[in-house]
């Protein structure tokens, strides 16, 4: 079973439904005005989501599935949540030290998730050659308690 949305299909249905109800030239407008994230929300229906069975779930190592909810505004962030900032996460500089040391912030708000801890370590370790000074990054884990990595 696939856990995720080709988007592909997703915009061919919407853009079928637009035209089904709409008509050719306003399926043409609003590929004029709206990019992939004004689509999503403005055209993308309960009725649509619910003939295409989208929903947020969470699924589980165990490979259990759960439903989260059927909210059709919930539905679009998840679905367009990934795409912010071109998949990659918001981290800033949030501070410098006396000592010199960086500290960076990652908004897991915005992105919804935690780093990808491998990639944050080898990340850190480029940015503190650069820097030639220690650098502490704050993020959660999966469990969305803080998390400080830092370097070396």
């Amino acid at each position: 079973m696939a856990l995720t949305i080709n988007p592909y299909h997703l915009g061919f249905a919407m853009w079928e439904k637009i035209v089904e109800k709409e008509g050719i030239e306003a399926a043409r407008h609003i590929m004029e005005q709206d990019d992939d994230f004004g689509f999503v929300r403005n055209h993308l229906t309960r009725e649509l989501a619910d003939e295409l069975n989208l929903f947020r779930f969470s699924a589980r190592s165990d490979g259990q599935i759960k439903v989260l909810e059927h909210e059709l505004t919930e539905l679009h962030e998840a679905l367009l949540g990934a795409k912010y900032n071109f998949g990659a996460p918001t981290v800033s500089a949030s501070h410098v030290r006396n000592d010199g040391t960086l500290e960076l912030t990652h908004d897991n708000s915005v992105d919804g998730r935690g780093l990808d801890l491998e990639r944050s370590r080898k990340v850190l370790d480029y940015v503190q050659r650069v820097w030639r000074r220690p650098i502490v990054l704050t993020t959660v884990n999966q469990a969305g308690s803080t998390l400080e990595l830092t370097s070396p």
